[in-house]
């Protein structure tokens, strides 16, 4: 099961999903968003049947490549969106997460690249590093799904309309991302002796929670333009520690 055809086969089911939603939004079919909910749920059992594979084939759950994390990313974006679609029943959402998540799908294994399941450095072999990556990555997909919204509101009215989905999503967002952080000074203490040590990585996912939290403290009223303005700040900082930090080679982390 760790194969890129699995991958393939989420992606495929990712992409059939973005164009059942869009279908969907233009002619308030039935029908088609339930395709496209369709084919998210077959992407997704695609994904978590490669990852539960390499988790075999590995040892253990496959967190910690950049190949790895970026793949978790599309998966976290996908989930996020079609939860978001059962909750509010917007198909203009989920479409935007469809797209992002086959995008970050196909920038994995065309970025890192694929590479079979090797032995996990031992300072990651830890309870903890496996509930940080996963409930941080939560917190981003969520974060996406909330910027996904509020660029939605801005072309579709009916997204409009659900004037508190905004401030919903950034609570969710703030929760699952605090309690990553949390943990991953939990693990640095287990694994380095210390819980901090403003590692780049920590410091820039911190002011990405930052970011969240002053944006819930400012939407005081709906405002779409600070809906906007609050998450994708928020994506920016994100993608900086995701990508823009491996990529300057700052700090502890590698993936």
């Amino acid at each position: 099961m760790d194969s890129p055809v699995i991958l393939a086969a989420a992606f495929a089911g990712y992409l059939f999903a973005g164009a059942m939603a869009l279908a969907a939004r233009a002619s308030h079919k039935t029908v088609l968003s339930r395709l496209s909910v369709a084919g998210s749920v077959l992407g997704l059992v695609a994904q978590a049947a490669f990852t539960i594979g390499r988790t075999a084939s590995g040892g253990v759950l496959p967190f910690a490549s950049r190949f790895e994390a970026m793949a978790l990313l599309g998966l976290a974006v996908q989930a996020s969106g079609l939860l978001v679609r059962f909750a509010w029943r917007e198909d203009t959402v989920k479409a935007i997460t469809d797209v992002l998540s086959a995008g970050l799908l196909s920038a994995a294994v065309f970025g890192p690249g694929f590479h079979a399941a090797g032995n996990m450095n031992p300072i990651l072999d830890s309870p903890f590093f496996s509930v940080h990556i996963l409930t941080a990555f939560a917190g981003y997909g969520v974060l996406v799904a909330g910027l996904a919204w509020a660029a939605g509101r801005l072309v579709d009215a009916r997204v409009a309309a659900h004037q508190t989905a905004a401030r919903t999503l950034a609570w969710v967002a703030v929760l699952t991302l605090g309690i990553g952080i949390l943990l991953g000074a939990f693990w640095a203490d287990v694994s380095w002796g210390r819980y901090w040590t403003w590692d780049p990585k920590e410091s820039w996912a911190l002011l990405t929670w930052v970011v969240l939290v002053a944006y819930l403290h400012l939407r005081t009223r709906p405002r779409r333009w600070l809906d906007l303005a609050g998450f994708a700040l928020a994506f920016v900082l994100m993608l900086f520690t995701f990508i823009g930090i491996n990529m300057l080679k700052w700090g502890m982390h590698k993936y």
